[in-house]
């Protein structure tokens, strides 16, 4: 990060925060605690100076939380300075795994099962009985469950009628994270930035993506995630404003 990130602009603009919460007759102690937001980011704002700040995307996201509190207006300063960088916010993922996906998983391989059946049975000559032999029932079933693969029959009629426990399938690469307060998160892909969002308690975010990517967390204690199933540690060498950055690489 530049060690340049205050400019005459960014002072005075800072200034206008100050009058405005001196106005108010709040401390800066009182306004952490209202909004939730660090101490040392409300001074870097009031002071104009951002180095404390661990990336743009984390300083504009807290200068519009404190100019709303604040009920005033003001324009970002332009301390940073970067090309060929355009901010893509991601939509809420509102459930880790939704029903057309598992739906289209089970029918897909239910329809693949039934074909592969019916190659293997066609290949063995039936024999004649006046009774049901073993396999003329098996031939019942596997017909049955065409019909079932060609309609628009729910899950729930396939499960009934087969009386089979089907097991979601799991997407490789997949990254997975729950938020239990409000978390700033970064994602990049070879230095490409994918996300740059503030989360709020309850959010669910979820994304295919493959290494090498990193994984830009503020306030750790926010946030639980996995990927591949295996839980990432967040709170391990995060620094003194809970900010960590976590590298995913091909290894």
């Amino acid at each position: 990060m530049s060690d340049n990130l205050k400019s005459a602009n960014s002072a005075n603009t800072g200034i206008i925060f100050s009058d405005a919460r001196l106005d108010q007759k709040l401390t800066i102690n009182e306004v952490s605690e209202k909004t939730l937001i660090n101490t040392k980011f409300i001074k870097a704002i009031e002071s104009g100076d951002y180095i404390d700040f661990p990336s743009e995307g984390f300083a504009r996201a807290y200068f519009v939380k404190y100019q709303n509190f604040l009920n005033i207006q003001c324009e970002f300063p332009s301390i940073y300075f970067q090309e060929n960088r355009k901010d893509q916010i991601v939509k809420k993922s509102v459930a880790v795994f939704n029903r057309s996906f598992k739906k289209f998983t089970i029918v897909f391989g239910l329809a693949v099962l039934v074909l592969a059946a019916f190659i293997l049975l066609n290949s063995f000559p039936v024999k004649d009985s006046t009774q049901k032999t073993e396999q003329n029932i098996k031939e019942e079933e596997l017909y049955e469950l065409t019909k079932i693969v060609n309609t628009n029959n729910t899950l729930e009629d396939i499960q009934a009628i087969t009386d089979l426990t089907i097991e979601p399938v799991l997407p490789a690469n997949d990254l997975q994270l729950l938020f239990t307060k409000e978390c700033w998160v970064e994602i990049y892909s070879k230095d490409i930035l994918l996300i740059s969002q503030l989360f709020n308690k309850g959010d669910v975010y979820n994304k295919i993506i493959q290494k090498p990517y990193k994984v830009v967390v503020g306030n750790v204690e926010a946030v639980t995630g996995t990927y591949n199933g295996i839980r990432i540690d967040f709170i391990t060498n995060a620094n003194r404003l809970n900010v960590n950055t976590i590298i995913f690489n091909d290894e």
